[in-house]
């Protein structure tokens, strides 16, 4: 009697190891077409593809651990990413004017990194807790503190890029925690604040933009509904936000400021601080519904193009691939991001849901900025593509963002 042999696959999520599969391929191939150019960064392939593989082990090792075991660790690990932070600023190498790497004898790593996965493990751990009533100042209270020191860290290097990122996970994890929309959005009052200012600081008759922004909190205040102490606390964070945003934006690095008038007014210095944006606007429309062939884009080529293999790359892939490559890699992602929340909807654990939460949206927020930050509709953050751009530390992590995410896949049905 014949045997039969059937190769059983661990019930994996599929169409997600096939997104994150897809997009290193590409990244792949478009860093050996950034980086075919002879000069500084030739060669830098053959790296990329160790990389790669340690990605790839990475994700297959976190994925075959049990996620109970990272929720008794989350604490532990949050301490350490804070610990890695407060090293960076006291002995981190430096590089375009931030200190962001960590060099630990042959290993050379960027912490801000790991602390997003850290702070989003801590948030799961804290908000997974059914007696937890996020109306309740003392319980919605704690997760901004602990989310406001690694932000804090961050933005001092300075990294305001990845910084962002804290505050950007921090309130998708209040959302599918169950923290009211009136609440949250009441909540985010101050960054709208925020915004109103720098617009009415940078722009002709920008006073005219605070108008609509108190508007819409007072329509918040009477749709919500807030208990008092909410409406005191909201107003006390307007207020400091009010006061000490000034300061802050008088003291920000030169290059910081610059980046900020840029995205206002890329032409304003094409050929300073507003040269990366125009020549990747540039590289882009050049690209068309086709491209120009894989290996012959001529902004990459001439080197016209600034950071081509890393925070720029998307660049690349639209000159060479043009428009048809363009939407793939945004396919590809959306694919990604969409079974990332499925996974958060479909998880038994709480824990679990959340963790799937708040890794989604850190990669949500990474690919969104970058490559709005290409076509300059956002600043340039320093933020590189997912999987995509030349870098050891970001795609490692990546690599274990995505094997968390199968990791809760493969135990979604267990409570």
């Amino acid at each position: 009697m014949a045997t039969r042999w059937r190769l059983r696959l661990p019930p994996l999520d599929l169409p997600l190891a096939v997104a994150a599969l897809g997009l290193t391929a590409i990244g792949l191939l478009v860093v050996f077409s950034a980086t075919s150019v002879p000069g500084a960064h030739h060669g830098l392939w053959t790296r990329q593809l160790v990389w790669a593989a340690c990605a790839l082990a990475a994700a297959w090792i976190v994925a075959g651990i049990h996620y109970r075991v990272y929720d008794a660790l989350a604490w532990p690990l949050y301490g350490v990413s804070l610990l890695l932070l407060v090293l960076v600023l006291v002995m981190g190498s430096s590089a375009m004017g931030a200190r962001r790497w960590l060099d630990l004898g042959p290993l050379r790593f960027q912490p801000s990194e790991i602390a997003k996965i850290a702070t989003v493990l801590a948030l799961a751990r804290w908000f997974d807790n059914p007696r937890r009533d996020l109306r309740r100042f003392l319980h919605w209270l704690p997760p901004l503190l602990f989310t406001l020191a690694p932000f804090a860290l961050v933005a001092k290097e300075p990294d305001l890029g990845t910084s962002l990122s804290f505050p950007a996970i921090l309130v998708a994890m209040y959302f599918w925690a169950g923290m009211p929309a009136g609440q949250l959005l009441l909540g985010l009052t101050p960054v709208f604040a925020a915004g109103a200012y720098l617009l009415m600081r940078s722009q002709p008759g920008g006073q005219w933009f605070v108008l609509p922004v108190v508007a819409a909190i007072i329509t918040l205040w009477a749709v919500a509904r807030p208990r008092l102490h909410a409406v005191l606390v909201v107003v006390l964070l307007n207020v400091a936000v009010c006061t000490v945003l000034p300061r802050v934006v008088d003291h920000l690095s030169v290059y910081q400021l610059r980046r900020i008038e840029t995205f206002l007014d890329p032409q304003g210095d094409r050929y300073g601080a507003g040269y990366q944006v125009i020549q990747s606007q540039i590289a882009i429309g050049s690209g068309g519904v086709f491209g120009k062939g894989y290996l012959k884009g001529t902004q990459k080529a001439l080197a016209f193009l600034p950071m081509r293999h890393t925070d720029f790359i998307f660049s690349v892939v639209g000159e060479e691939l043009g428009l048809g490559g363009a939407l793939t890699v945004v396919l590809l992602y959306a694919l990604l991001v969409l079974r990332g929340w499925r996974l958060a909807l479909v998880a038994r654990s709480g824990f679990a849901s959340l963790l799937a939460a708040g890794l989604v949206t850190a990669l949500f927020y990474q690919v969104l900025v970058n490559m709005l930050m290409t076509i300059g509709w956002a600043p340039v953050t320093g933020l590189p593509l997912p999987l995509i751009s030349y870098g050891g530390t970001a795609l490692i992590v990546n690599g274990i963002q995505i094997g968390l995410l199968q990791n809760v896949a493969l135990r979604r049905q267990e409570s």
